[in-house]
């Protein structure tokens, strides 16, 4: 069938269907764009929630190198006032101080419960634990090292009279279970220089430098362990052998070309 000779002398019906095309163009054409625009809408969308997540990731990433830094720190400075028994003498001031350390540390682990995986919170626990048991042992043990130090410096150190007193107390301790305890403390009480205090430590624990040194070296031995695994963890964590803060998790995502 020839169509325009079908609309010849049909001029009201050929107008019609011009007019029936336009419409239909114009509707093709809506929503066509409207499609695109909802394309460009989606595509925006994603690229915020991209976004969102990545600015996530990298605060977290710094927000846990932060946290375990500061951990280690502050197990570190307690370790330091631990050792400050050995060294120097108590006066109750040392003992505030590493106490506090040591509280110092205890919240530290507990911020990293709320931001750290699930190994490195475990082997935070480890460490505190060990922490713990260092500083106990310092505490107790180490005012009676420093009182074993403080005798030896005045036998070497001292006048005659308060040399030759060291001398003799220092004898009646490495006499060890041959003497007892009444006799050693009277000895260790006539040293000028040495405190009653320090006396009363060295007379009840002479028998036992050799325990408590290899309690020391065992305990510190325990807590470098567990702090290398600490830090292996949190490394791991952080994938800190990439050398870069961890990226948003692939995704896989079609992207669609809006012209």
């Amino acid at each position: 069938m020839d169509v325009w000779k079908y609309f010849e002398g049909k001029p009201e019906l050929f107008a019609a269907l011009v007019a029936a095309i336009a419409i239909v163009g114009g509707v093709v054409g809506a929503k066509m764009q409207a499609n695109g625009g909802r394309a460009q809408a989606a595509a925006a969308r994603e690229a915020a929630e991209i976004a969102a997540e990545a600015q996530r990731v990298a605060t977290l990433w710094s927000v846990r190198q932060v946290q375990v830094a500061e951990f280690v720190q502050s197990v570190r400075e307690a370790v330091r006032l631990s050792d400050r028994f050995y060294l120097e003498p108590d006066g109750g001031e040392l003992q505030n101080r590493a106490h506090a350390a040591y509280q110092t540390a205890s919240l530290k682990k507990a911020e990293i419960e709320l931001i750290a995986s699930r190994g490195v919170v475990n082997a935070a626990q480890a460490v505190l634990l060990s922490a713990s048991e260092y500083s106990s042992a310092a505490r107790s043990g180490g005012p009676t090292a420093y009182a074993e130090l403080t005798l030896l410096r005045l036998i070497f150190d001292g006048e005659d009279q308060t040399a030759r007193a060291a001398s003799a107390a220092n004898m009646a301790l490495n006499a060890g279970s041959g003497m007892s305890y009444a006799p050693r403390l009277e000895l260790l009480l006539a040293v000028p220089g040495l405190s009653e205090a320090q006396a009363h430590r060295l007379a009840r624990d002479s028998n036992e430098p050799g325990r408590r040194d290899q309690t020391r070296e065992d305990l510190t031995r325990d807590l470098d362990e567990k702090l290398t695994t600490f830090v292996d963890a949190a490394r791991t964590m952080l994938k800190s052998e990439d050398d870069i803060a961890p990226a948003v998790p692939p995704q896989h995502r079609q992207w669609r070309r809006v012209a």
